[in-house]
Order: structure tokens, then sequence, then C-alpha cells
């Protein structure tokens, strides 16, 4: 799998806008492209010769998987570049409808639900908009993905349903035998930094982040190295984020993305107990298919890496809509979470819509 500037002319026809799917890596270094090929459902994950891409159901161990006719990898940079030279027609996508009134019902009940046994869940909403017009809107998206300027831009779709976005958050890469992850909870504004680092709630739901991570992966790893939390800045926001290592002795990878996602950054803490607060929740009963929050990414003999599945805009024929989430601890407050989803959704909104 090689390419370069000159072949992404002739290889970006029809068949990749019609089916396709594309994984930055997570040191940004590279971009994995497919199209063609076949799509299909599996509960295991297979390291075959070539690339398959995966995306995890939220609530079950079950993955869509998306098996390419034809591959391309690609520098970032270079791809980056051809972006730029190509005169794709904007669009606007008109607003329709937003879910924050089931939010809001959810986040009322949660606050009466948290104790012991139940310390986080992450609520989301959504807006949706119409106008979303197939090919052409394919085009413009994968464009803004590109031209976003922060996260790791990736996506899926097919003749019906789609994804596309640029997460900051990476869920694990195998490299020599050590898993690399980190985690990524707590967000404010830019320029408010040294309150975010001392912020009660964000630390209390950071470090929940940090323990679910560590408990997780204990059974797959080994010489666990947590580092110190840092700020990572994302456009206008800026998030805590913390670097943990872990040396790999289990190759069931399909355990290991099953065990992991969702983290508490999006599912909540303990997994067991905030699950089964989603799957009573509102927003379950309006919208019980989901993949927002979960995983998504390439798994070869050569690579094993897995983004998380938000920052993005998702179509279902000619509606598109932005999900969006925030965690919900004993500390919150109902109109700085609402605040908070609302600064994610038009970070998005603004860029791409």
């Amino acid at each position: 799998m090689s390419g370069s500037i000159s072949l992404l002319d002739e290889w970006m026809d029809q068949s990749f806008w019609t089916q396709g799917a594309f994984m930055t890596s997570p040191d940004e270094e590279w971009v994995i492209l497919g199209k063609g090929g076949e799509r299909g459902i599996t509960e295991v994950m297979i390291e075959g010769d070539h690339p398959v891409f995966y995306l995890k159901d939220f609530f079950q161990n079950s993955f869509v998987t998306y098996t390419p006719t034809h591959t391309l990898k690609v520098s970032r940079g270079h791809l980056v570049n051809w972006l730029q030279e190509k005169s794709i027609p904007d669009a606007h996508f008109s607003p329709v409808s937003n879910d924050d009134d089931l939010y809001q019902k959810d986040f009322l009940t949660l606050k009466h639900h948290l104790k012991n046994n139940l310390e986080k869940v992450v609520l989301i909403s959504r807006e949706s908009f119409e106008a979303f017009e197939g090919e052409s809107s394919i085009k413009l998206l994968f464009k803004k993905a590109f031209l976003f300027g922060a996260g790791l831009p990736y996506g899926i779709w097919d003749k019906h349903t789609g994804m596309m976005g640029s997460t900051p958050e990476v869920l694990f890469e195998i490299k020599d035998d050590e898993l690399q992850t980190f985690a990524l909870a707590g967000t404010s504004k830019k320029g408010l930094e040294s309150e975010l680092l001392h912020s009660k709630k964000d630390l209390h739901e950071h470090n929940l982040v940090i323990r679910d991570i560590v408990e997780k992966i204990s059974s797959f790893t080994q010489d666990v190295k947590v580092f110190t939390t840092e700020i990572y800045p994302f456009k206008n926001l800026i998030h805590l984020k913390t670097q943990i290592l872990g040396k790999i002795h289990s190759t069931n990878y399909t355990d290991l993305i099953c065990t992991l996602s969702p983290t508490a950054a999006l599912g909540g803490y303990p997994k067991k107990e905030s699950k089964e607060f989603l799957l009573g929740s509102s927003y379950f009963d309006k919208y019980p298919v989901r993949y927002f929050g979960s995983a998504f990414g390439v798994m070869t003999k050569e690579t094993k890496a897995f983004l998380v599945a938000i920052r993005n805009v998702q179509w279902k024929e000619s509606e598109l809509f932005i999900e969006s989430g925030g965690g919900v601890v004993s500390e919150s407050d109902f109109s700085k979470e609402l605040e908070e989803i609302h600064l994610k959704r038009n970070t998005i909104r603004k860029h791409y819509l």
C-alpha cells in the first residue's frame, strides 16, 4: 500500500464517494483510504494481510466491518495539499431540531442516581439538519475533515449512511508490543487553562477516566505507566489529557476493544452501571442505534490502531446530525454542562455546516 499525490486524481473516483472509509494514523503522518468492497457485521476481528475497517456498536460487542477492494496509503500532508487545490462547492445545511429537552430530562434523572456505585455518566444530545445530498456532500465533508486543523480525520460511509469527523481521542495503538493510549476528559474554552487544571469537577471526571482505563487494560498489559496530566488544545476547546502506556501480553484484540470501549470518557464509570443508565435514558428510547463515542479503526497484521468516534457529523439518507456529550458527576451543574454540549456542537457546526 503506497501512494503519492499524483495518484489521487485517478484513485478518488465515484466508487470511493459511493462506498469508502479512511483513517488517519495516531502519529498524524499517514492516511489509509479504502473503496469498493463489502460491508458486514461481526463479533470477532481478524488480523489479515489486507486492511479491514471496524466500527463498533456503542452498546453491543459487535462491529460494522468494511473490507475494501482497493486501499491506498498516503501521507497526510500530500492529501491535504491535494484537497486544498480542489474546488468543491460549499453547501448550506438547514437546522431542523435538537434534543436538548431529552438531555435535560436525562440530566435531572441522573442527578438522583449518582452515588457510590454510579460515579459518572456521559449524556449526549444531538442537533439535526437537512439538505444532505449524497456524493457532493460527502466530498465537501471529506475536504472539511482534513482542513479542520485539529485532531485525526476519519470516516466511513455507504449509499445510505455515514460518519465523518476529526477526533482528538485515540482509543489505542499497538507499537512494538506496547499499548499506547490516553485519558481525555474535562473540557473548557481556550484561554482557561489554569482554571481547567484546578477544576474540582473536571479533575474528578478526568481521574475517573484514568482509573477506568488502567483497570480495563490490566488484563492485557503489564508495567503500566501513567504520565502527568496536561492541557490538550483542540480548536477553540481545551481538554485534560494523560498519556498511559503498557507492555501488551494478550493478542485478543477483540476483547481488548470491547473491554476498553466505551471508556469512562464517553460512557461512564463504572461501565456496567453507567451502561444500564444509558439504556434506560430518554435519549436511548428515541435513538437506540448509536456509534458516536465508540471505536473506529483499522486492523491488519502490521497495523492495530483505533480512534474514538467523536467530533463528527453523521448522516442517514438526507438527514445529517451532530451528537455531542459531556460527563456528568456529582459536582455537575446543568447550565454549565449544557454550555459544554453547545460549545462542542458549535465547534463542529461552524466548520462543517
